[in-house]
């Protein structure tokens, strides 16, 4: 027992003599070596070797923290074999590339900044072969996962690259070039991604995927517990058009998650009552209606985003949030020109759905290019769910009705105040100093 803990031990960090720092190379924006103090990047001396393989880990100056982490072939800096990393100044992830491995070398490993093992990663003639393993920084596993012809077949992984194909450096080139991998087999292809939180290791999100698509996600907060659970019943048309939930983006350093993630939020609503929260200003600019909130401590505002869908002959309206993108707060002078009529919430009559009805409901509106011609068609509310509409032929005496010619969204912008939207285009808005009614082709009679 004693021998399979020294093994493990030794496994997982490097001795430090590994990384004997006999020398710093310093370099400049522009990867030309200079003084420490015109450096923007640094290297420490001597590499790491691997049989005909060394490996790179370059540092920023400012904050010491990682910048690039990769193997290449030994006199060759661009003739890069394996993953490469490469690391924003803040430490998080920014991007990486898979290189093939045709070397003797069919096992490589990559480290914490400390010098504790990160991930091993074994190849076959020049692709992902075998068993690849992920540590967090405590020592324990992350996860397994088994590929095979270069891609992932089974197990779990926390940073995943080779997703997206391997390249190959061409020597007479002196570039990359993209590598023609076998055909997949997707039948066979089932894997998790886990990313955990950094403060404490506990899972942040679990991605499931089968046959190459993610058919769940699981989102935890920094207890542990479970905030949401999406699977393909959280969608309509594709995977992505996220009806009611939160599309989280982590920021990651070497898969732990370093603080809250940012998200856009989607709410999805039937037409008979869509509730708007925090609406300020509703926007009107040449028949379109948009929605405005004001942000909770500055003189800003952000759009609510919406779009329609049917799904089991439901109607509904799907509301979308911004919460990652801070430029989406503006100040309301730019959302203000000649063409664009600017109406607050507070000018709103408060008005049930029964009330707008009553109000409303006695009213016609004509088509007036029908206008001296033996037709006339007028529409109507038939119901508090429909506008109607009606064509009389003067000539054959004939009338035609159809009572549900467009369905009528009811939108709550506050508690007791609505609004209504004509699915075929055209507005009503019960002001307090005069109703706001436009129905495209279409006048009061």
């Amino acid at each position: 027992m004693m021998k399979k803990r020294y093994l493990l031990l030794s496994i997982l960090y490097i001795p430090t003599h590994f990384f004997a720092q006999n020398k710093t190379v310093y370099f400049d924006s522009d990867w030309k070596e200079t003084q420490k103090s015109n450096a923007k990047y640094y290297r420490r001396l001597p590499l790491l070797k691997l049989g005909n393989l060394e490996l790179i880990q370059d540092h920023y100056v400012k904050g010491d923290s990682p910048q690039m982490q990769g193997y290449f072939v030994t006199g060759d800096e661009k003739n890069k074999v394996g993953d490469v990393f490469w690391f924003y100044q803040d430490q998080t992830d920014a991007s990486g590339t898979s290189y093939i491995n045709k070397t003797a070398q069919k096992k490589l490993t990559y480290y914490f900044d400390d010098g504790k093992v990160w991930k091993t990663i074994q190849y076959g003639d020049s692709l992902k072969v075998g068993k690849t393993i992920e540590y967090k920084p405590d020592g324990s596993i992350l996860g397994e996962a088994i590929y095979k012809d270069g891609y992932i077949q089974s197990g779990v992984v926390g940073t995943l690259l080779s997703r997206n194909g391997y390249r190959s450096y061409n020597k007479k080139t002196q570039a990359d070039d993209m590598v023609q991998l076998p055909e997949k087999e997707e039948k066979n292809s089932e894997y998790k991604q886990i990313y955990y939180w950094k403060h404490n290791l506990k899972t942040a999100v679990e991605y499931s995927y089968r046959n190459g698509k993610c058919i769940l996600e699981m989102n935890f907060d920094k207890d542990g517990n479970l905030v949401q659970k999406l699977d393909s019943t959280s969608y309509y048309i594709s995977s992505k058009n996220l009806k009611n939930g939160k599309s989280f983006y982590y920021r990651t350093q070497k898969s732990g998650v370093i603080d809250e993630p940012l998200y856009i939020e989607y709410k999805s609503f039937p037409f008979s009552n869509v509730t708007m929260e925090n609406v300020s200003h509703i926007i009107l600019h040449r028949g379109t209606v948009n929605f405005l909130e004001k942000h909770s401590t500055k003189d800003l505002y952000r759009e609510i985003e919406y779009r329609f869908f049917t799904e089991n002959g439901l109607q509904t309206m799907r509301l979308e949030r911004d919460f990652q993108n801070e430029k989406a707060w503006k100040p309301m002078k730019e959302y203000q020109n000649t063409e664009t009529s600017i109406v607050s919430v507070s000018e709103i009559e408060p008005l049930s759905i029964e009330k707008i009805f009553q109000k409303f409901g006695k009213r016609k509106w004509i088509n007036p290019y029908f206008k001296n011609k033996p037709f006339t068609e007028y529409i109507y509310f038939s119901s508090p769910e429909f506008m109607g509409k009606t064509i009389q032929n003067s000539s054959s005496g004939k009338t035609q009705t159809n009572d549900k010619e467009s369905v009528l969204i009811y939108i709550s912008l506050i508690p007791g105040k609505y609004m209504i939207l004509r699915e075929n285009g055209g507005y009503f808005i019960p002001k307090t100093t005069g109703d706001l009614i436009e129905i495209p082709n279409y006048v009061q009679e």
